[in-house]
């Protein structure tokens, strides 16, 4: 069984609750109008259509050790309890042969991939992607280190004069093996040789930061009861909506003082299926207290 470091909950944290959902959000590539006429021109330079995502934070919940994931922590376009919204796919607008004319889309027989520029977060960790239906991860990036402009495609067909640059492929996923916030630079870019001087027929976009954020999120709510005992209430799984996630055991942990790292065992709950679970301190101290939880996760 492959323990998690202790995740710290601090006395009146606020509650959150999220609600069974899932959505899947597309932020599209296609290419900046220069000159405004509508039409793709050569070297009119790739750029996301609308929404890019580099505004929201996507979230890389924990699954038990060997579940289709890399690391510990992942992000795939499956329902979860925790931040339902997150998941994200990275499409090509189409020039109307496959799919519906896009907005400002690439000119035909355009190659668009994406480049990753550029991985920041813990120190030692490792981000890395894997394709939809694959069982190892695909490419794997060490934190803050040189990522020798790794690729991979986002069009759908090929180095061809005639193709639609059009792509829309779910299931790529993410996964990291360490808690913490990490920052993904990447920028798109046409490998065609189809353009002019046998060349792409775009210049590369700008550099897009995605953030990402590993480890549960559970922001507990405490409250102090009147016969002087105190309340925790949290989410009962991890955040992926699985029934292996359930059993998980929380050892709930106090301290007086956070400096001291003196934190003892009050007591512990296991996971049910309900989306929230409760453990009550029968004898909080009457001073400022600070709890947290450990837990242990494995294979199902």
């Amino acid at each position: 069984m492959k323990p998690n470091n202790p995740l710290p909950i601090i006395l009146f944290a606020l509650a959150f609750a999220a609600p069974f959902a899932s959505a899947h959000n597309h932020f599209a590539a296609g290419i900046v109008d220069t000159n405004q006429n509508n039409e793709p021109d050569p070297g009119e330079p790739l750029q996301f259509i609308g929404s890019n995502g580099t505004d929201l934070t996507f979230h890389l919940l924990p699954r038990p050790v060997g579940q289709r994931c890399g690391g510990l922590y992942m992000l795939d376009g499956l329902p979860r309890t925790l931040f339902p919204d997150d998941a994200f796919s990275l499409t090509v607008q189409s020039d109307g042969q496959f799919e519906a004319e896009g907005s400002h889309h690439a000119h035909t027989g355009s190659w668009i991939w994406v480049e990753v520029v550029s991985v920041t977060g813990p120190s030692g960790a490792t981000l890395g992607f894997w394709e939809e239906n694959a069982s190892v991860v695909t490419q794997a990036f060490a934190t803050n280190q040189a990522t020798d402009m790794v690729r991979f495609p986002i069009s759908e067909g090929f180095d061809e004069i005639n193709q639609d640059p059009q792509g829309h492929i779910h299931g790529r996923a993410w996964t990291a093996d360490k808690p913490g916030n990490y920052k993904v630079g990447i920028r798109l870019v046409d490998l065609s040789t189809t353009g002019p001087d046998g060349g792409p027929w775009h210049p590369p976009s700008q550099i897009h930061i995605y953030h990402f954020s590993a480890g549960p999120d559970f922001q507990p709510s405490l409250q102090r009861n009147p016969d002087s005992t105190a309340t925790l209430t949290w989410q009962s799984q991890m955040g992926i909506w699985e029934p292996y996630q359930t059993g998980i055991t929380f050892h709930i942990q106090r301290t007086e003082n956070l400096t001291a790292n003196n934190w003892s065992t009050i007591g512990s709950v296991t996971g049910t299926t309900a989306d929230t679970i409760r453990f009550t301190d029968p004898s909080p101290p009457s001073n400022k207290v600070f709890y947290r939880l450990a837990f242990d996760w494995s294979n199902p």
